[in-house]
């Protein structure tokens, strides 16, 4: 792992045993579109930003403002990249953070050519052992739709424990109201090891 620099504390890549998780630069905007795009059908299920297919400016937009959010530690957006190839299998990081608690929410998206290798626990993995380790973190969740079971058997995997299901807490990408599932991790020991698939 590469801590960020002095003024802020996330990390710019962290490296695992397939992947690269790495803030994005300008150069990523258009292997990102074209991941996001491949990917629309699944994602605009799930996802609230995936409304309509990306255009290369809003994919250009994301990798700017994610940088300036890393900078700033208020958000952490990072690429799913393959050690091997380079290829972006998926986005991940920590949505919403507060540093006081300190807590951090985990969020993914993977590329559909990519779904069921096991990249998404992986980077999970990742990200909650940065949490524990690093930050001494009180609270790690991950929130997706009731209905994704694909996404919460993620959580149930790695060891994390269900604490809530909010009801009718919030919009899809369609304008339809939705559950939301909430898993939790408190404690870094519960964390099970991903299972990778090749």
């Amino acid at each position: 792992m590469r801590l960020g620099s002095a003024a802020n504390r996330l990390p710019e890549e962290i490296v695992t045993a397939r992947l690269i998780l790495r803030v994005p630069t300008a150069a990523d905007a258009p292997p990102l579109n074209q991941a996001v795009c491949d990917s629309f059908a699944e994602l605009s299920a799930w996802m609230e930003w995936a409304v309509e297919p990306q255009t290369m400016e809003k994919s250009e937009e994301f990798c700017t403002e994610a940088r300036g959010k890393w900078r700033d530690d208020r958000e952490y957006a990072v690429l799913m990249v393959l050690k091997e190839n380079g290829a972006i299998v998926g986005g991940c990081g920590y949505p919403r953070l507060d540093w006081e608690v300190p807590k951090f929410e985990i969020g993914y998206w993977c590329n559909s050519a990519h779904v069921g290798l096991g990249f998404v626990s992986e980077a999970t993995h990742a990200l909650t052992r940065l949490a524990f380790d690093e930050f001494d973190a009180a609270r790690v969740e991950i929130r997706m739709d009731a209905r994704n079971e694909r996404s919460w058997r993620v959580a149930q995997r790695l060891g994390f424990e269900l604490e809530a299901v909010l009801h009718a807490d919030t919009r899809t990408s369609t304008g339809d109201l939705r559950d939301t599932r909430i898993y939790v991790l408190l404690d870094g020991a519960g964390l099970k090891p991903p299972v990778v698939s090749t």
